[in-house]
């Protein structure tokens, strides 16, 4: 993946859409409609909140952060259907598509912003790899959730 010390971006760009998305997707195909507001045990997440978890994080660092577009929270409680959890994952992966076509001026570049008076300051390749971190995470997190409703996950 490094090239000259570098992160190879189209590699990670083609490595995401190819091997992360194909199974997140297939993971809410396979995720039963009555188990969305599921989850293994009291105060845990949902399983639909998970699957809606993770374009909130490319929403909050790219969308806000780096393009200071602000947006409404994606995980309010209670699951929404399957077809616009999907629709939310879309707008993930567009979210990605634009971050890497902006590369790799992006990735160079400090984002900062003012929290609980604290200046927070991160580089647009670490906010890269961070949502890259999450969603792998979370990837894992639903895998298991589906395992323990006897569903076989999708082989990544």
């Amino acid at each position: 993946m490094p090239v000259n010390g570098n992160i190879d971006i189209e590699y990670l760009a083609n490595f995401w859409i190819e091997n992360i998305k194909p199974p997140l997707m297939n993971a809410l195909d396979l995720a039963p409609d009555d188990k969305l507001d599921w989850a293994p045990a009291e105060k845990m997440i949902s399983l639909g909140n998970i699957f809606m978890h993770i374009p909130e994080c490319s929403a909050w660092w790219i969308s806000k952060l780096i393009d200071g577009i602000d947006f409404d929270d994606l995980t309010p409680g209670q699951s929404l259907p399957k077809n616009k959890i999907a629709g939310l994952l879309d707008q993930h992966w567009q979210r990605l598509d634009g971050f890497f076509a902006r590369t790799p001026d992006i990735l160079s570049t400090n984002y900062s912003y003012h929290h609980d008076g604290k200046d927070w300051n991160f580089e647009g390749r670490w906010i890269m790899i961070h949502v890259l971190e999450h969603d792998l995470h979370h990837r894992s997190q639903i895998n298991q959730y589906l395992r323990i409703l006897g569903i076989a996950p999708p082989k990544i």
